[in-house]
């Protein structure tokens, strides 16, 4: 089952932004060639919002983050928490809304999916020892 990320207004405003004027910018000035140099750079940087997800599939959970790719092992996750992370810290997610699986003693991993409820029901079928955040029932 795929969960696609929840995606905050400002952030998706910040990414669609950023690569527009990134390309438009040099094009409007007539500098086409800089226009089309930067062209593959502002959609490397869509390519996030086109393509964050998370998908549950036998006993792991497949995160795609534009080209980033993680998986993580259902049966390893110790707990999950609800967490507002600053929206600078780096994690596979497109909202601020996220939840956290600690999968061991350092192995933590931010995610936001759109359908959080749905997803932990996903999750706890394939392992139901795992901790949950009282916040996230």
């Amino acid at each position: 089952m795929v969960f696609p990320s929840k995606k905050d207004r400002w952030l998706s405003t910040l990414l669609w932004v950023i690569a527009g004027l990134g390309f438009f910018i040099p094009l409007v000035n007539g500098d086409i060639i800089s226009a089309f140099v930067i062209l593959p750079f502002a959609l490397f940087l869509l390519w996030f919002w086109f393509r964050t997800d998370y998908c549950i599939k036998e006993d792991k959970i497949k995160i795609r983050y534009g080209p980033i790719r993680q998986t993580v092992l259902i049966k390893d996750i110790k707990t999950i928490i609800k967490a507002r992370k600053n929206p600078f810290a780096a994690a596979p997610s497109l909202s601020l809304d996220r939840i956290v699986l600690h999968c061991g003693k350092f192995d933590v991993t931010s995610i936001s999916p759109r359908d959080q409820e749905e997803f932990l029901k996903s999750v706890l079928e394939i392992n139901p020892e795992i901790e949950i955040d009282k916040r996230l029932v």
